[in-house]
């Protein structure tokens, strides 16, 4: 009776060791075939997904777009020696800039007959810059001290004024000398920078 209830507990214990093999071979195939980087047949890869951009790098999503570019600064122009008369006007946007007669009429820049400089154009200011002051582009851009005309008594050679006109032009005129006592004129020897659509 013991031998015989050892040898059905023997041939038991082997079959549940062969059912529980079984189902692990079982289980361990089913992984393997489900684990990503199987290859196929034709060369590919399961598992891995790859959608390519419209611009066939393979990568997703679009490149960031460039930033626009800053507008370059204009490129000075240089007037040298302009002799402007007391009645007459400078306009910032003649190709070549030269006195014109008349005042009070939206020029650029005026020698008012009341012994002034004067920024005409609507929405045009003038700044007199400190006495050793060195004006450039950036200074005038930077420069708020806005007036709309400046006193000839307050000038002197080597002072310089910025002017923004009301068309955007911005302009460094250099006061470089006056008219002699006993001159049948009255008038001022300037020097003038213009930068066209400078002003910002």
């Amino acid at each position: 009776m013991g031998l015989a209830a050892a040898l059905v507990f023997g041939v038991g214990g082997a079959a549940t060791v062969y059912v529980l093999t079984k189902d692990d071979d079982k289980k361990a195939s089913a992984s393997d075939n489900g684990k990503p980087g199987t290859q196929t047949g034709s060369g590919g890869v399961t598992g891995a997904s790859s959608s390519p951009s419209s611009d066939g790098s393979g990568e997703s999503g679009s490149a960031p777009s460039a930033k626009p570019s800053a507008k370059a600064d204009p490129k000075p122009v240089t007037y040298e020696n302009i002799n402007l008369t007391r009645g007459y006007h400078l306009t910032f946007g003649d190709e070549v800039v030269r006195p014109q007669d008349g005042e009070d009429d939206g020029y650029d820049l005026s020698y008012d007959s009341g012994s002034y400089l004067e920024a005409e154009s609507t929405g045009g200011t003038m700044v007199l810059l400190d006495p050793g002051q060195e004006g450039t582009l950036e200074v005038c851009r930077a420069e708020t001290r806005f007036t709309q005309k400046v006193n000839v008594d307050k000038l002197a050679p080597g002072r310089q004024m910025c002017v923004t006109t009301g068309t955007g032009h911005m302009g460094l005129v250099t006061v470089k000398a006056f008219s002699p006592e006993g001159s049948p004129s009255t008038y001022m020897t300037l020097d003038l920078t213009v930068w066209r659509n400078g002003a910002v």
